[in-house]
């Protein structure tokens, strides 16, 4: 037994994913709903709840993927989803903001959560020039913006007052745990534990795209007051939204 390794503490699933990518056969997550089924039911043992699934709504990457074909895909999965389950679902997506993006705030097909929050993502190799007018128009229209993985983008990392700065224009921010083993380097863990430490992250989910990952995100350790604060915030998030 090595007295001097530091303890590290499990990662506490909260019962509630936000942000993920297992809606089968409609971007770069869960090819095959059978994979999406085990994936769920690994979750639910898990203790999560309540899951919403957000595929991306990228016209640059998916040009032929569209609100009303999401719903239809949403609408076919969701029954082969067993009811002794008890797993609440809905359907929201992960907007990745374009250029013209900032235009659409107020479209009522867009999908969002139940409070009418959307959920909003950058390029990981550069930032979004219309940024801060998507969040403003996005709160105009009554649609709390949250922007996913902020610690994902590395260009960021010496520019951290970019965040309080997008924080108080009334945009929240949505933790994945994968970045919680240190997966996208220490850029992406200098972000992190600076939006841990000011409290300004006000969710935590998976992201998840494959089996594997959900493996490797179940097997999270971290230190103990990073696992205070990240357990903290799952416990937290349940009744947002």
């Amino acid at each position: 037994m090595n007295l001097f390794r530091r303890k590290r503490y499990p990662l506490e699933i909260s019962t509630r994913d936000i942000h993920n990518h297992i809606l089968p056969g409609v971007d770069d997550g869960f090819r095959h709903g059978s994979h999406s089924l085990e994936a769920l039911k690994t979750l639910v043992d898990a203790g999560v709840k309540d899951i919403t699934f957000t595929p991306h709504m990228n016209p640059e990457v998916y040009p032929d993927m569209n609100e009303s074909r999401l719903v239809e895909v949403y609408g076919n999965f969701v029954p082969r989803i067993p009811a002794e389950w008890g797993l609440k679902t809905s359907l929201a997506a992960e907007y990745m903001v374009v250029k013209d993006f900032a235009a659409r705030a107020a479209d009522p097909s867009l999908l969002t959560y139940p409070d009418g929050s959307v959920l909003i993502e950058m390029s990981y190799y550069y930032p979004s020039q219309n940024l801060d007018d998507t969040v403003f128009e996005l709160n105009m229209a009554g649609r709390k913006p949250i922007l996913a993985h902020p610690e994902r983008y590395l260009y960021l990392a010496d520019n951290l007052e970019r965040f309080d700065r997008l924080a108080e224009a009334g945009c929240r921010f949505q933790l994945n745990y994968m970045s919680l083993a240190g997966t996208y380097g220490p850029d992406s863990m200098k972000i992190l534990e600076h939006l841990l430490s000011h409290g300004m992250y006000s969710f935590v989910s998976s992201d998840l795209h494959t089996l594997h990952q959900l493996e490797s995100i179940l097997a999270i350790e971290m230190k103990k007051d990073i696992a205070s604060l990240v357990n903290e915030l799952a416990a937290g998030q349940s009744s947002l939204l």
